[in-house]
């Protein structure tokens, strides 16, 4: 190669290599303004935000409301009602439940999100044994077109009593906040009487009717039950303890986990023959003197709760204090 190709070649490499230097910089330069743009103003993405944290505790047997969500597309559109959920908290189970939250794009593209959720145990107080001669009327099946002649017997001689009830009984279920305000106690005995079978199948049956129950009652009352007797007691309840692992035990277990203690009764004064007559007859000569004793009686029955007031009387003369039941009491189960 003669001297001057040689020239020519070395001044051609020396400016292509300061060309190839100065592009990078050019094209920084030119790109620029799009990054900071995008930086400044990040496009939106698909996404499902939890309200509240991701990560919460849930009393046991209080019913579950999911604190809620909202979803977007990746324009930025709610897509809130597009979301479908999976899992959900066994609230009468301690334990610890996931729920997952889901919707999708056309382009088949999954947004997602995780809440955990810690179902804890609730505590239940000691229970105090009453002084003797302690007498706690319930009325079971109410509440009904006899309860507030009941309520205005009972306050007449400020005497208080608990009520369990039946709770889709919707027409009068009005009267559950006096019966609260007048220092009475309120007790879960179901939501839907109409069948042992159908409520003691299962475990699943049992509780969902239970805190249907208890759903009911906070929404009229804003408190929860502490007290339940099962529809027939607990000879009847066998058929749902019979379907757990852990019997009686278990079941019991499980109450007490949602803060509830389950009570049977030891006297039971309504007259086979189905009179008022009958039914003071029975309280007024007990087998054994009244001493921690849990009367059984129906609200729904006429008769019954027209010997209330003389029954009230002849307990009174005869020394007899009486008190509303509640989860301090002891329990008083049959198959024990």
């Amino acid at each position: 190669m003669s001297v001057r190709r040689r020239v020519y070649f070395l001044i051609s490499l020396v400016v292509l290599c300061l060309l190839l230097c100065k592009a990078p910089s050019a094209f920084a330069k030119e790109t620029d303004p799009v990054s900071e743009a995008a930086a400044a103003e990040p496009p939106l993405n698909r996404r499902i935000e939890l309200f509240g944290s991701g990560e919460i505790d849930w009393p046991c047997g209080v019913p579950f409301e999911d604190p809620g969500f909202a979803a977007f597309d990746s324009d930025g559109q709610d897509r809130s009602g597009d979301v479908w959920i999976e899992g959900s908290p066994v609230v009468w189970r301690a334990g610890d439940y996931t729920i997952l939250y889901f919707f999708s794009e056309n382009d088949g593209q999954l947004a997602a999100a995780r809440r955990l959720v810690h179902v804890v145990p609730q505590s239940l107080p000691e229970t105090v044994t009453p002084p003797k001669g302690t007498i706690c009327l319930t009325f079971d099946d109410g509440p009904c077109e006899n309860t507030p002649a009941l309520l205005d017997t009972l306050a007449k001689y400020n005497v208080k009593a608990c009520f369990f009830i039946v709770a889709n009984r919707s027409s009068y279920l009005d009267i559950l906040p006096r019966i609260v305000s007048e220092g009475h106690t309120l007790g879960i005995h179901c939501n839907d009487h109409s069948s042992y079978d159908y409520l003691y199948k299962n475990e699943t049956r049992y509780f969902t009717d239970l805190l249907t129950a208890q759903k009911a009652v906070h929404e009229r009352t804003g408190i929860y039950a502490h007290v339940v007797r099962f529809p027939g007691g607990s000879r009847t309840a066998s058929f749902l303890a019979a379907t757990m692992e852990g019997g009686y035990g278990e079941l019991y277990g499980l109450l007490a986990d949602m803060g509830m203690r389950a009570y049977d009764w030891n006297v039971q004064p309504e007259s086979d023959y189905r009179d008022t007559a009958g039914t003071l007859a029975h309280f007024t000569n007990p087998k054994r003197p009244y001493e921690y004793s849990v009367v059984l009686q129906h609200d729904t029955r006429y008769y019954s709760v027209a010997a209330v007031e003389k029954m009230i009387c002849w307990a009174l003369e005869k020394g007899y204090t009486f008190a509303a039941l509640d989860e301090t009491f002891p329990d008083i189960h049959f198959q024990e």
